[in-house]
């Protein structure tokens, strides 16, 4: 009987798709550009951030805004905030993007009570206020941060959604280990694609492929966020959270995978 690994060769040869060559050019399109957040060791908390992007410390909030709050009324926790200052990768009607989250809920998806995306889409500096949390805990640290342009692949637990070809070409280079064809072409093309604070691109994940679909297409990674020693932050066990956003829509889905 035959393997799947023959129907794929089979299948694979009628678009002459043979070589590692190949599943370069199969994946090289889907490249996308993204930003990796480099997190700063923790710091005293300075006047005025507000108008910057970090974690933890004071958010940006304007008059008549109030602390985001669970269903049940306790005060979420404040993660980061991230600027559109035309050096990261939001969409364009994005001017700012915020995250809370609750500690003590811990939600793990979308359908859970306990996290915020906040978005922004114009300012009013004019109007920015100074707004704490009414209870003294405060679990992320101040940590300034600075921003480098990455390239961005799918992992290959996300490949097959985004070209099969490329997944199929992957199995039949190397039959034992079809992972480590794709992963050493996307490292050629794009660089390491490692678990890392991330705004755009694409998601790496932790326990298996897990992209939203929106009218039957899946989503654009909005942000991941890592397990940020400095700031404080452990989701999980050593995990990360996702948060996928489609601009038409403004649907916005939030997951996290841990070890």
């Amino acid at each position: 009987m035959d393997s799947h690994f023959d129907k794929y060769r089979e299948e694979l040869s009628k678009d002459n798709l043979t070589s590692f060559k190949d599943l370069e050019d199969l994946i090289k399109p889907l490249i996308r550009s993204a930003t990796k957040i480099n997190v700063s060791k923790p710091s005293e908390l300075k006047e005025n951030t507000q108008l910057i992007s970090h974690f933890g410390g004071q958010p940006y909030f304007e008059k008549e805004e109030e602390w985001p709050k669970t269903k049940d009324g306790q005060e979420l926790d404040f993660i980061f905030q991230v600027f559109n200052n035309g050096e990261v990768n939001l969409p364009d009607n994005i001017q700012l993007v915020q995250f809370f989250y609750d500690w003590e809920e811990s939600p793990w998806d979308t359908e859970n009570d306990g996290w915020l995306v906040r978005i922004y889409k114009t300012l009013n500096i004019d109007q920015v206020i100074k707004l704490n949390k009414s209870t003294e805990s405060e679990l992320t640290k101040f940590c300034e941060v600075t921003f480098k342009a990455v390239q961005s692949l799918p992992d290959w637990e996300g490949i097959e959604i985004y070209s099969k070809n490329a997944s199929k070409l992957s199995c039949v280079l190397n039959e034992d280990e079809p992972w480590d064809s794709y992963q050493k072409a996307a490292e050629k093309l794009a660089g390491e694609q490692v678990y890392r604070s991330q705004i755009g691109g694409y998601p790496n994940w932790v326990q298996g492929e897990g992209t939203p679909d929106h009218d039957n297409k899946p989503m654009k990674l909005l942000f991941q966020i890592d397990s940020e020693e400095h700031a404080g932050l452990m989701w999980g066990d050593v995990g990360l959270i996702y948060v996928f956003y489609d601009e038409a829509s403004e649907k916005i889905e939030f997951t996290l995978q841990c070890h």
